[in-house]
């Protein structure tokens, strides 16, 4: 055989075998293009569904009612405009606390409140339990949650007194220096212990008691002190507002003894209850008194600020009245409702700025935004506790 056929035949098999891996490299690309092509469109159907599962969850979210209460009475409808100068509006919150974690990594304590500063500086009045002693490491806490708009706090609670009573009455001074006002400090007189404000033709009458916690200096829960109180406060003022600090720790559950009590209260003539203390909320209800007017009772606003690691501590609300003044200065419940909130730990990764305080259902609505920051880890977070608060408020017995 010729040298010639020899080569031939070899150039044959070369060109064989190369449309043969050719073949091979063709068939690959087109798989990989396949599998390309598939993991998009599935990722856009994935995407869609997810898209329309949110758009679904916004506008399931947006629906929940937050209206506790609205007086049926003719006369008022016209009034729910927030404009009306014969409105009285008070927003309240829970415990107000500033933990180590809070401390160290919460700084500057301004930017918790960031949300909130329109809700809470648009009242007449912002109530609050303020669970935290003044101490040099403590001060400008204080001065965060004056300037995010809260102007009168209870100082009756159970660790009033963990640091003496020199340190109560400093924390007392600092605080009305700030211009936040108090109430719950212990005095021998009603006139001392009750507190009276005057707002658009009325006076409204702040009294504030803690449970029996073998500590002296604030106002112990007692109801000859109590009856007495709220006798002065009904002749003096036109409506009457009684912080509680009672309950069990993380339960949602009302105890007999703040049944007995709200029953009591709203017996002697308090318009409005609001609870702390149990650092969870518990449920909402409104309840007519002996002269068949409305009273509100808030169990447990739950807490305010606060770095526990239980869940349930988180879930949180600004509630929202507004109390109707008639021409002759008589002052009655008008509305209730209230604002789901949430305190946002974003991790031990932070040293800053680790805490905030979010506003659920406008996180919500805008999550997906391209000025939203919040992630659907925290978005999901959020779905489940909306969901979860709504339900612990309008829980039925």
């Amino acid at each position: 055989m010729s040298r010639r056929t020899t080569r031939g035949r070899g150039k044959n098999k070369e060109f064989k075998n190369y449309l043969k891996q050719n073949k091979k490299m063709n068939i690959t690309i087109v798989i990989l293009i396949l599998v390309i092509v598939c993991s998009v469109v599935s990722y856009i159907l994935i995407k869609a569904n997810q898209d329309r599962k949110v758009a679904i969850e916004k506008d399931r979210i947006s629906m929940q009612q937050s209206d506790i209460f609205k007086s049926a009475n003719e006369e008022l409808g016209s009034l729910d405009d927030y404009k009306s100068n014969s409105l009285i509006r008070i927003s309240a919150v829970g415990d107000i606390l500033c933990g180590n974690n809070l401390e160290q990594y919460g700084i500057p304590y301004d930017s918790i409140f960031t949300d909130l500063k329109k809700k809470l500086k648009n009242t007449d009045l912002t109530l609050g339990t303020y669970e935290t002693n003044v101490q040099a490491s403590k001060s400008d806490f204080a001065t965060s949650i004056k300037n995010a708009g809260i102007n009168f706090v209870s100082l009756a609670h159970n660790h009033a007194l963990d640091y003496g009573e020199d340190d109560l009455n400093e924390t007392n001074v600092y605080l009305n220096n700030l211009g936040i006002k108090t109430v719950g400090i212990y005095a021998e007189s009603s006139e001392n212990r009750v507190k009276i404000f005057e707002k658009k033709g009325a006076k409204v009458a702040l009294l504030a008691y803690t449970y029996e916690n073998g500590k002296q200096g604030v106002n112990i829960y007692d109801e000859e002190m109590v009856k007495a109180d709220l006798e002065y406060a009904n002749q003096n003022s036109n409506f009457s507002i009684v912080m509680m600090h009672w309950g069990e720790v993380y339960s949602n559950e009302i105890s007999e003894e703040q049944k007995s009590q709200a029953e009591f209260l709203i017996d002697n003539g308090a318009d409005v209850i609001i609870g702390a203390h149990p650092s969870v909320v518990q449920k909402m209800e409104v309840v007519k008194n002996k002269d068949g007017e409305d009273c509100y009772i808030g169990y447990s606003l739950g807490d305010f600020t606060s770095d526990f690691e239980n869940e349930d501590s988180n879930l949180e609300l600004i509630l929202n009245l507004q109390v109707y003044v008639d021409t002759d200065g008589k002052a009655t419940l008008y509305k209730v409702d209230y604002t789901p909130v949430y305190m946002i730990d974003y991790g031990k990764e932070y040293t800053e700025n680790r805490f905030k305080i979010l506003d659920m259902k406008a996180e919500i609505a805008n999550y997906g935004e391209d000025q939203n920051s919040v992630t659907e880890n925290i978005y999901n977070k959020l779905v489940r506790a909306v969901d979860k608060l709504n339900s612990i408020i309008i829980k039925q017995e």
